[in-house]
């Protein structure tokens, strides 16, 4: 499963030159390892195949920098800008600081960076926290979001978010009940750098 984090986090970059060749590396790596998740993926790499890099450009920045409810960074969709989204960032940068998580140029909460350290978290409790507290409840507010739209980014998003509900069931039912709380992702950062 965590290798699937990786691919996902590449389909979520900024469109390049290589990025036809990238989403048909997901497609093929997802049909061979997650067919479920392929489907999904496989629905939307039908709408943005014939679109040219300058359209898919343009629709990523409309989509993830111009639009503030389906920012890529995920702390905003918990807290806005509240002192609890830095309190966030400070932890996640502690937990991220031994990986090479392509989060040099990126802020800690970043969606990419996130489903990256997922991949390489061996702290069982701490992954299962991030994916329950944190992610699942952003990407929630995301779909919201886009729920009225025709926007192809809708359909990865509800990959990413469907696949980390496969993993961990239970953690919508009990996502966020109040969202102005630290989540327990806090505790179990403070508790993992400590060791």
């Amino acid at each position: 499963m965590n290798h699937l984090y990786d691919i996902l986090a590449s389909s979520l970059e900024y469109p390049g030159e290589d990025w036809n060749t990238r989403l048909d590396r997901c497609k093929q790596w997802l049909t061979i390892q997650e067919p479920d998740v392929a489907v999904q993926f496989i629905r939307f790499r039908r709408k943005v195949k014939d679109m040219s890099i300058e359209k898919l450009q343009e629709l990523y920045t409309q989509t993830f920098d111009l639009n503030p409810v389906c920012t890529l960074d995920i702390g905003y969709h918990l807290f806005g800008e509240n002192y609890k989204r830095g309190e966030l960032l400070a932890k996640l940068r502690e937990t991220e600081a031994p990986y090479e998580l392509g989060q040099a140029n990126q802020l800690p909460d970043h969606l990419p960076v996130l489903l990256r350290l997922l991949a390489k978290l061996e702290d069982e409790e701490l992954r299962l926290a991030l994916i329950g507290e944190i992610l699942i409840p952003a990407l929630g507010k995301m779909l919201e979001a886009l729920s009225q739209t025709d926007n192809p980014y809708r359909d990865l998003i509800e990959v990413i978010s469907n696949a980390l509900k496969n993993e961990v069931p239970d953690a919508e039912s009990a996502s966020h009940e109040d969202a102005g709380d630290v989540p327990e992702l806090y505790r179990i950062s403070s508790k993992a750098s400590a060791q």
